[in-house]
């Protein structure tokens, strides 16, 4: 028999996975169920960087993702040691993948599980056949379907086994083809709905309420322990800091934002920035851009002398696009980050970057959200596009979530546009920094056209300038090509967002669709009559 194409690719990540030599002297003291704690993410200092970019999304989905990993590396550590208490035969333990110890670990000895199994053996096919169907029966494993070819790792030949077995069935086989066939070189076990089974396990807001358990920052860059930070050793810049952060922390969803007294020095900083990056708005950013920041200067919600008050932007904002602000104490985990734009709820920091810098941060900061953002976000287009990563970011995998991240960072704060066949800056990171976005648009860097599935896998530059921008024809077209790269995520559901009550919907069968339905034929009734009376009010 020869292998179909899906066990082909499983089969070759099992056999890259042989050759992985793992580290496990970082691993010691392992506990079954790890309680995920403040994620410790300290960026090596490189020396001689013009214009560092410390902490980012992208940085902060990577440690994320690999905090993970450690947590469920360590655990499965332990499960494999108490599993040596179930099992006689620890041959079969030695050998055993990660993921095995896993279904076996979660299996119990009252229902059955569906499950995969590669077995590799440098005997005759058909002794080694013969033994497996043998032992399997023997245990009261079910076997659905069974595959065989050549195998790749060793002189011998794989075998692929589609299963059906409580824990107790599932170990004693493995016992038993371990003890009764000697030439056996490998055994792995694959959970039939182990994709499903992780992404339907984690958790998402459903209500924009539940935004208070998404507003933890993780991740500080401070002027209290990083001496690269402009405002190292300024004690009141410190604590003015401080006192910021802490008001924002005590913010829940219901309460008013509450009024901030910006000092002289900070409305000075504001002033400094608005100016000077005023002079490149024609030249530089985009036609979006440019529209809705006059829009904002004409209805006075952005002045160069006087910062404004974050609730007096979201009065605008939510006449425009729906879109709020809501304050945060600093970076949080890319995950929460992400997910709150599914709500169109943009967490934004309340501090100011210091005097001394005061066209670059390393951070994000109140400059950056309300000079970058806010006239992007008034944008119906940009507003859908922001929106749509978020809602792609709900029960997405660690992976997704990264790759997410990074398609965010590269187009809605450092993307570019084609505008007169020149280059012209839709980011907020380019629209808020006057060094950078100068760079950005000349023939300085690298550019690219902006596709999803690429830029998803680029690296990004956390120490100076990026080397490369992606470029999209235009906002509508990164939003289509957005919604393609979405389709092409695996996901066991899809989500939709109702308006009217701010919350998720997640649609798993046709049952879940009739409600979303409904909804959608209301609005399009509204539309249709409307058509029709504008086609009565033209024959007329």
């Amino acid at each position: 028999m020869t292998l179909s194409s899906p066990l082909a690719k499983l089969i070759a990540a099992v056999n890259v996975a042989r050759n992985v030599s793992i580290n496990m002297s970082s691993l010691t003291n392992p506990t079954t169920v790890m309680e995920e704690e403040e994620v410790p993410v300290a960026a090596p200092i490189r020396r001689g960087n013009k214009n560092p970019r410390r902490y980012s999304l992208v940085h902060q989905a990577s440690c994320e993702t690999q905090h993970h990993i450690g947590i469920r590396r360590q655990n499965t550590i332990q499960h494999r040691k108490q599993l040596t208490d179930q099992m006689r035969e620890q041959k079969i333990l030695q050998q055993l993948n990660d993921e095995g110890v896993e279904v076996i670990f979660a299996a119990n000895d009252v229902s059955s599980i569906d499950f995969s199994v590669i077995v590799t053996s440098t005997d005759y096919i058909s002794t080694f056949v013969s033994d497996i169907l043998y032992n399997m029966k023997s245990a009261g494993v079910q076997i659905c379907h069974v595959e065989t070819r050549e195998s790749k790792a060793v002189s011998g030949h794989d075998v692929l086994l589609d299963c059906r077995a409580t824990k107790n069935q599932l170990i004693k086989a493995a016992e038993l083809l371990t003890q009764n066939h000697v030439a056996l070189t490998h055994f792995s076990i694959f959970s039939k709905k182990s994709v499903e089974k992780s992404q339907s396990m984690i958790w998402f807001p459903r209500h924009i309420s539940e935004l208070d358990q998404c507003s933890k920052c993780i991740t500080k860059y401070e002027p209290t322990t990083d001496p690269r930070h402009p405002g190292h050793g300024d004690d009141e810049y410190i604590a003015r800091r401080k006192f910021l952060n802490d008001q924002a922390l005590e913010f829940k969803f219901g309460d008013e934002i509450g009024y901030v007294e910006y000092t002289e020095d900070e409305h000075a900083t504001w002033k400094a920035v608005y100016e000077k990056l005023g002079g490149l708005h024609e030249s530089h950013t985009c036609s979006v851009y440019r529209q809705n920041l006059k829009i904002l200067q004409k209805e006075k919600v952005l002045t160069a002398d006087r910062i404004p008050q974050i609730r007096d932007v979201n009065k605008f904002l939510q006449k425009k696009t729906g879109f709020e602000l809501r304050p945060c104490s600093g970076l949080l985990s890319a995950r929460d980050f992400l997910a709150s734009l599914a709500f169109r709820v943009f967490q934004t920091t309340t501090y100011l970057r210091h005097h001394k810098s005061p066209h670059h941060s390393p951070e994000p900061d109140l400059i950056h959200e309300l000079l970058g953002h806010v006239p992007m976000f008034s944008d119906p287009l940009l507003a859908q596009m922001s929106q749509d990563i978020g809602l792609m970011s709900l029960g997405a995998s660690d992976e997704h979530i990264e790759k997410l991240a990074t398609v965010y960072w590269f187009i809605v704060e450092f993307g570019l546009c084609k505008e007169d066949g020149k280059l012209k800056a839709i980011g907020a990171g380019l629209l808020s920094a006057y060094g950078e976005l100068i760079h950005a648009c000349s023939d300085a860097p690298e550019h690219k056209d902006f596709d999803p599935a690429v830029t998803a896998i680029q690296k990004y530059e956390d120490d100076d300038y990026q080397p490369l921008y992606f470029v999209a024809d235009s906002i509508h077209d990164a939003l289509a090509k957005l919604r393609k790269y979405a389709s092409s995520m695996d996901r066991p559901f899809s989500v939709v967002y109702d308006p009217f009550t701010k919350s998720i919907e997640t649609i798993q069968s046709s049952a879940d669709l009739e409600k979303a339905f409904s909804r959608l034929s209301n609005d399009l009734s509204a539309i249709t009559h409307a058509a029709d009376r504008m086609k009565i009010s033209i024959t007329a």
